[in-house]
């Protein structure tokens, strides 16, 4: 079977490039928390009091766009909460540009929880409700999510974060059906510990999507819920000269990228563990004497991705999978001491034991 990335690759222009890391950020806004008046609407599916509509967007540099978010064999795709995700039983969607405009100002269609690259409805593109600036917000005619807490920032009453009348990139998905997207359908199934994951699946943006100003910030999902929101995001980038660039959660490979915001919530990182051996294991060598340096290195929250050998501060050696084991000779006299530092797939570095090796002819 093709990778899903691979049918990514024959639709969207796809070349190699110089790592660009075009990526800046993962961001999270809180776009409206739901009131108990939200909560007693009749129609649209029960919404429960202090429910958090968060809007999940990608930062990217300027001239860069958005081709795909996936998952594939050793690099997730998960999307959860500790509850359930809120879904409109009245005109929800499974991606955005299956809302009708007209429909968003009835009861709580607004917070239905749905997939996109870019497009907040069929007729709106989604921004940032602090750059939204054209303040004719749609009015609710049932009288709700008019809540003014705070913690969400601008009132959607007064800010709504839709662009009316701009050209929509319309969501296409590789590996996924009504089945396995179903959190974000048309009921709540009010079953706790929801969960999307695939790792063969990718929802995408044929030719790419790109921010509507420079700060190129593109949606990529609206999700409303009263629980814990988590997720593992891997996205493909698009870059101003053509290629790719891709970026995991976790387990970054060859020229793949990992960035902290990738995964929510960001849990304290365990440092790696990393001891030194050197053989002959006596303090004293000779100039050309063949000197084995081996490290033991792991990492009990992830996996080490590389270890790095240094003899008086100069790096003579990189490993990227074990054993990480090298020979040395020494080529002149003089007090060696010798080190090694491991990374571990989060960007945590820890430095070994040090050895003080004497050179003698």
């Amino acid at each position: 079977m093709k990778s899903i990335l691979t049918i990514i690759a024959l639709t969207c222009i796809f070349a190699s490039a110089n790592a660009q890391q075009g990526l800046e950020n993962i961001f999270i806004e809180k776009y409206y928390i739901s009131d108990t008046a939200d909560s007693k609407v009749a129609t649209g599916g029960y919404l429960p009091p202090n429910s958090t509509t968060y809007r999940i967007w990608v930062d990217m540099k300027p001239g860069y766009s958005l081709q795909a978010v996936y998952g594939i064999d050793g690099h997730p795709l998960k999307i959860g909460t500790s509850t359930y995700f809120f879904n409109s039983e009245f005109a929800g969607g499974f991606y955005a540009n299956e809302i009708e405009p007209k429909l968003l100002s009835n009861n709580t269609v607004m917070l239905d929880s749905w997939i996109s690259v870019g497009a907040g409805s069929d007729g709106h593109t989604a921004v940032l409700k602090s750059k939204d600036v054209e303040f004719n917000t749609i009015k609710n005619i049932d009288s709700v999510l008019q809540n003014t807490n705070p913690d969400a920032g601008v009132p959607i009453k007064r800010l709504d974060g839709l662009k009316a009348a701009t050209p929509q990139r319309v969501v296409t998905v590789f590996g996924l059906d009504s089945n396995s997207i179903s959190m974000f359908g048309h009921t709540n199934s009010l079953k706790h510990g929801e969960e999307f994951k695939t790792e063969n699946g990718s929802w995408a943006s044929f030719g790419g999507a790109f921010g509507l100003d420079s700060s190129n910030f593109v949606l990529i999902a609206q999700l409303t819920t009263n629980g814990q929101l988590s997720f593992e995001l891997n996205l493909q980038l698009g870059t101003p000269q053509g290629g790719t660039e891709n970026y995991v959660a976790r387990n970054p490979n060859g020229a793949e990228f990992q960035i902290p915001s990738l995964i929510y919530p960001q849990l304290k990182n365990v440092l790696p563990e990393i001891s030194l051996n050197i053989k002959p294991s006596k303090g004293n060598v000779k100039v050309d004497d063949n000197i084995s340096i081996a490290a033991n290195a792991f990492d009990q929250d992830g996996s080490i991705r590389k270890v790095s050998f240094y003899v008086n501060d100069v790096k003579i050696s990189e490993k990227f999978s074990a054993p990480y084991t090298m020979n040395w000779k020494a080529v002149k006299e003089g007090e060696m001491e010798v080190h090694a530092v491991a990374y571990d797939d989060k960007g945590a570095v820890k430095t070994s034991n040090s050895i003080i090796l004497k050179v003698t002819k």
